[in-house]
């Protein structure tokens, strides 16, 4: 193999500045010098020495052969080499082409020495790999584009390649021919990374509903014809995404393995009031075990209890990049499978997925060890994903440093050391899983393939073709295409998955019609219905939109009935609402449609509300009905900003007097979301304001049921223009030192902000919310306990529960840590009062010593 080097010089990208955020500059002047500590330690924290059997004195650098020799897999596999250094260094996410060569971005100024020095030098690069001789080795590689900081993302478009280097999301285009890109342009700004790599917007899959998704970024980006338009939707994930058959997404985050969107995830964002969205996303994988083939000292917190087995890395802690595999090269023991990668282990795991009741399951699939793995601390798999000929691929970062400096402890430093873990730095491999006996396949070119066969790879067993097909349809719009899909839909002979991909495609054309997919819409397939009502929420009008969901909502299966109550929103305000109540009657007893409802209930929820009060929704008791009222009140009382507006606030207390004698149940349960709104079994409840003296609020109070004694507390803490008899409470305005400690934890908080998200909602079930959080409300001194020492062990938060172990936040002084928590507890609607740096250094003393975690247990937390 010959490396063929190419000019450096590259079009220079005038479309923004770069430059270090205001926090990292706050942060550097304020943190001691790395001499003295890590980034990653935590105050307090003891990190003890390992048994002398856990131990590794060497790990030598091995060429890309003798790594080889370093691997296992189950009986039936074996792993090739793809390509290797100098070819391609530091791999971290790869797209095959239409013609087969390999995109690869190459991340090389990450990690370059345990401080992280030069990370914003440009020296990024994107290369083009090809196999010229088709052995299935790669031969040359050339140099698309080069000069970039930390690129974390690719995806082929059009007549070019999407790239995403932070903070920006641009297009470069090759327009002479000579294989390198001279011509770029900016398409979204916004991407985080500059500063933090591990937790930012990467991705871009070109999904089945022909959008780009990203994993931890809060847009999609939406094929508008030749253009790209950006959508919101819930940022979860971490490193990585992949998609299933039916196109629901999966994200691997650290510590959780395997999450699923049940739903599709624009949903979960569609209602900026509402605080939980059901499935979006899930936990598919419980069991969190993982069986390193070596022994792992070099795990950031290998010190910790329970973090090493015997020595091994016991669960995932550096999960990432999923690949849920759809096809048949790879034979029927992989099909349906989900692989994902784990850094720190030095290994693949692989959970086998099955549907039960509407959820996804991931049981591990290998009885007891992982699925891929190797005796190299250097092998890193960052990217897993399957190639045009149905095989699984595999980028390998090959790195002794993985952990980024913002989290790494000295631990982990005294091993990169000691072992020489910062070389090399010119290295990296991609390997490619085939079964055994397996012959190299020739994956097809759908680069010269024209219209009808490209409408015929829509049907090919291998999803990397399929999908590739798609984007190529959707970005030529032929109308031979279109024609040809028409006629195929309106036949039988198509499989569901085809028939979903042709479906979307002939969308993403503008061709799908209204009377094909009314046509669609009356198919058996249930799951073939919910993806027409998805293009019709696209692409029709919205009164044939209403005609669609009005039949779908009485639809016999589950699944059709929730998407109508997602497409809703488009509807116009009078018929959205009518259509939701309908909605919420027929299925109040699920979850997903709650969800559904209240997503798209913007602008329609004090309707609902009224037709609550009316007897038209919740006119019986049941858990059902007061979870939905619940949820309905923690809408309605949060404008946004985590606090009601006056008049909605009016409106849901007078509600709440209007039905407390018929419905006493109800009523009560809409006070205590107003009581919690109020911080009522806080030191310092809230006061909330009114509009106006809310509608029969007087009467219920004149002639109080014992069962609603709440509403005296309600109302000691309520305020309304032109009342006497309670005064106004001023908000309070702090004082100069205190609102600069509060700014100070504002740009401080951005090292919570990929768990427990800007906007403090956290994510659901993994990361638990800190808006309206209990905890957050309450006792300072355990605030601080978390905060400075972590927390393990399970905790209820908002009627949810959480089982995710939090380390101790990287804050460095006992003002951070202060500045930190009086932000939380004053933003989104909370009114905690300020944590005092007095109290941090208190808590700090008493708990000198620490080197763990406190347990739920210990600080009363425990549910």
């Amino acid at each position: 193999m010959t490396f063929v080097p190419k000019s450096t010089a590259c079009a220079r990208r005038t479309f923004g500045v770069r430059g270090t955020a205001a926090f990292c500059a706050v942060f550097a002047s304020l943190a001691p010098s790395i001499a003295l500590a890590q980034q990653g330690d935590r105050a307090g924290e003891t990190q003890g020495e390992l048994p002398a059997e856990w131990r590794v004195d060497s790990s030598p650098v091995r060429t890309a052969d003798e790594q080889l020799a370093t691997f296992a897999l189950p009986d039936g596999y074996r792993i090739e080499l793809v390509a290797a250094e100098p070819l391609v260094e530091a791999p971290v996410v790869f797209e095959f082409g239409p013609d087969g060569r390999l995109w690869v971005v190459e991340m090389r100024g990450y990690m370059r020495d345990a401080d992280g020095a030069g990370e914003r030098d440009p020296i990024g690069r994107i290369k083009v790999l090809t196999d010229d001789d088709g052995d299935g080795r790669m031969d040359r590689a050339e140099i698309f584009l080069d000069g970039l900081v930390m690129p974390r993302g690719i995806a082929l478009w059009r007549d070019g390649l999407l790239v995403i280097e932070p903070p920006h999301l641009f297009f470069a285009r090759d327009t002479d021919g000579d294989g390198r890109a001279d011509r770029s342009e900016l398409v979204a700004s916004g991407f985080a990374g500059e500063d933090n790599p591990e937790h930012a917007g990467n991705g871009l899959l070109f999904a089945l509903d022909n959008t780009f998704v990203c994993s931890q970024h809060p847009f999609r980006f939406v094929v508008d014809g030749a253009s790209l338009r950006a959508e919101p939707v819930s940022p979860h994930g971490q490193w990585g995404l992949s998609e299933d058959a039916l196109g629901r997404l999966y994200y691997s985050p650290n510590s959780d393995p395997l999450l699923v969107d049940l739903l599709p995830k624009q949903h979960a964002a569609r209602n900026p009031s509402q605080r939980n969205f059901e499935g979006v996303p899930a936990r598919a994988a419980r069991d969190a075990r993982v069986h390193p083939s070596h022994l792992t000292p070099g795990v950031n917190r290998g010190y910790q209890r329970g973090v090493l087995r015997d020595g091994r890395l016991a669960e995932f802690t550096g999960a990432c990049s999923p690949h849920v595999h759809e096809g048949r090269a790879m034979g029927a023991d992989m099909e349906g499978c989900a692989l994902v990668c784990e850094v720190a282990g030095n290994l693949v795991h692989r959970y086998r997925l099955t549907e039960e009741d509407g959820r996804i399951v991931a049981t591990p699939a290998d009885d007891g060890r992982s699925f891929l793995t190797s005796t190299d601390e250097r092998f890193r798999p960052v990217h897993c994903e399957a190639g045009p000929d149905g095989f699984i691929y595999l980028a390998d970062m090959y790195r002794g440093v993985i952990q980024h400096r913002r989290f790494m402890t000295t631990f982990l430093r005294t091993q990169v050391e000691a072992r020489g873990l910062e070389e090399p730095l010119d290295a990296g491999r991609i390997w490619r899983i085939v079964p055994d006996g397996a012959a190299q396949r020739r994956a097809p070119n759908l680069a010269t393939a024209d219209a009808a066969a490209l409408v015929g790879f829509l049907s090919h067993d291998e999803k990397p073709v399929r999908t590739m097909a798609r984007r190529l349809l959707v970005e030529r719009r032929e109308p031979a295409a279109i024609a040809l899909l028409r006629e195929q839909l309106r036949g039988t002979a198509l499989s569901r998955v085809a028939a979903i991909e042709s479906l979307w495609a002939l969308a993403g054309m503008g061709g799908a019609d209204d009377a094909l997919l009314a046509e669609t819409l009356r198919r058996d397939d249930p799951v073939l219905r919910v993806h027409a009502l998805r293009v019709a929420e696209r692409s029709s009008d919205t009164v044939t939109l209403a005609s669609f969901l009005t039949r779908a909502i009485e639809d016999p299966a589950h699944a059709p009935r929730v998407q109508a109550a997602l497409s809703a929103w488009r509807l116009d305000a009078p018929l959205r609402a009518a259509f939701l109540e309908t909605a919420i009657r027929r299925d109040i007893g699920s979850r997903e449609m709650r969800s559904a409802v209240l997503a798209s209930a913007r602008g329609v929820e004090r309707d609902i509300l009224d037709a609550v009060v009316a007897g038209r929704l919740l006119a019986e008791e049941g858990v059902a009905s007061r979870a939905f009222a619940v949820e309905l009140a923690d809408v309605l009382l949060d404008d946004g900003d985590g606090l009601p507006s006056p008049a909605t606030l009016a409106e849901t207390v007078s509600a709440a007097a209007r039905i407390a004698r018929e419905r006493p149940w109800l009523a009560k349960a809409i006070l205590e979301r107003v009581a919690a709104k109020q911080n009522l079994n806080a030191k310092e409840p809230r006061q909330l304001v009114a509009a106006a003296e809310p509608a029969g609020w007087g009467a219920l109070l004149d002639a109080l049921p014992a069962d609603l004694a709440l509403a005296s507390s309600v109302d000691r803490q309520l305020f309304w223009p032109g009342r006497e008899d309670v005064s106004f409470i001023a908000p309070r305005i702090a004082r100069g030192k205190e609102l600069s400690l509060e700014e100070f934890g504002k740009r401080l908080y951005s090292n919570c902000m990929s768990c427990h998200q800007a906007n403090g909602r956290g994510l659901p079930p993994v990361y638990p919310p800190l808006r309206g959080s209990e905890i957050v409300h309450g006792d300072a001194t355990t605030l601080v306990k978390i905060v400075m020492h972590g927390l393990e062990g399970p905790i209820m938060v908002d009627g949810q529960r959480y089982n995710q172990v939090m380390p101790a936040a990287p804050l460095r002084t006992d003002e951070e840590i202060a500045a930190v928590l009086t932000y939380v507890r004053g933003a989104w609607g909370n009114a905690g009062a300020p944590i005092d740096t007095a109290l941090v250094s208190e808590v700090r003393e008493a708990t000198k010593g620490r080197n763990k975690p406190f347990t739920s247990k210990e600080l009363g937390l425990h549910p």
